[in-house]
């Protein structure tokens, strides 16, 4: 029960930030350009959350989406790192989320076994 709330919260909330990050928000694109990082890696995270999301909102595909969310954060966190970010907020914002879907990752790792057979049998 634990898994499918803390997969929904996570899905909920980066497909709906992924959603947002393709939109032309001022403060998001200001934000990207500040850092110094090109447009085209917002909206490649843009994409992946936003996928990452949808995918953990189903349970077939929860460990992969939660692999994609892992995978974002640990990368936004090596970001703010390399561009000398705070680390006490960048580990609270990027590493709690990372900690959760790692946690769904894991909890779902008997689905990942059993995504590619369905098609093989059908």
């Amino acid at each position: 029960m634990l898994v499918r709330i803390t997969a929904l919260v996570l899905g909920v909330f980066f497909a709906g930030l992924g959603a947002i990050r393709l939109l032309p928000v001022e403060f998001d694109q200001e934000m990207f350009a500040g850092w110094g990082v090109p447009m085209w890696l917002r909206t490649g995270a843009a994409i992946t959350q936003l996928l990452s999301g949808v995918l953990l909102l189903v349970p077939r595909t929860r460990a992969v989406g939660a692999v994609g969310i892992f995978t974002i954060m640990v990368s936004a966190g090596t970001v703010h790192a390399m561009l000398g970010h705070d680390m006490a907020w960048a580990t609270l914002y990027c590493g709690l989320p990372a900690v959760a879907a790692a946690a769904v990752a894991w909890a779902c790792r008997g689905d990942l076994a059993t995504l590619g057979t369905a098609s093989a049998h059908a």
